[in-house]
Formats: C-alpha cells, sequence, structure tokens
C-alpha cells in the first residue's frame, strides 16, 4: 500500500505516474482516507512524506518508499540496492525527498 497526500498537486502528479507504471502491483490511498486511529501509521506521518506499507506490515516512508515502489512493480530495483547499501546514496535521496516533500505546495 503507497500512503500519499491526496490534497497536494505535486503528490497527485506523482502518483499518476506511479499508478501508470505500479498499478498492478500496488494499492495506492489517500491519507484522508486513512482512518485517524489507523493502526499502522499516523496522518500526520503521510503528511511528511509518502508512506510504503508492505505485504508484512513493514512501513518504509519517503525516498524508501519510493525505490520500495519500483522494485516490486520491477522497474528499477537498483535504485532500492543502492539505498540499501550505499550510505551516500540514502542520505543524498533522502535529503532531495525532504527538500521537494517540504516544498511540495511551490511545485503544485
Amino acid at each position: 500500500m503507497f500512503i500519499y497526500d491526496g490534497e497536494c498537486e505535486f503528490c497527485l502528479k506523482w502518483v499518476r505516474k506511479f499508478k501508470a507504471m505500479a498499478g498492478k502491483f500496488i494499492t495506492f490511498i489517500p491519507l484522508q482516507d486513512i482512518p485517524v486511529n489507523y493502526e499502522y501509521i499516523a496522518q500526520a506521518a503521510c503528511l511528511k512524506s509518502v508512506q510504503y506499507i508492505d505485504v508484512d506490515n513493514r512501513i518504509c516512508k519517503g525516498a524508501e518508499a519510493v525505490f520500495q515502489l519500483f522494485h516490486t512493480a520491477k522497474k528499477g530495483s537498483f535504485l532500492l540496492s543502492c539505498y540499501r547499501r550505499i550510505p551516500i546514496f540514502r542520505f543524498l535521496t533522502e535529503y532531495v525527498y525532504s527538500l521537494a516533500a517540504r516544498n511540495r505546495h511551490l511545485f503544485s
């Protein structure tokens, strides 16, 4: 499951692209449809970054969540491998993701 801010135009633009690529593998849910007391993730966390919950209920967020989406869709598994194995890649991708996430309304 991929959780995103359904009120953010920037997020919606990317989710449309992700759905075209991975829609048959992943369920996409706007955070506004998640119950306030959802046991796996808080809505406040979803406002800060996208969240990916796998079939074993493991949670990834931010850049890792996007790379997990690519991996699940069999479209760029190498990105998740790089993220997990190369610390500077992980740092840089999370940094870029956090900049985009904090300023996403400017890109809408």
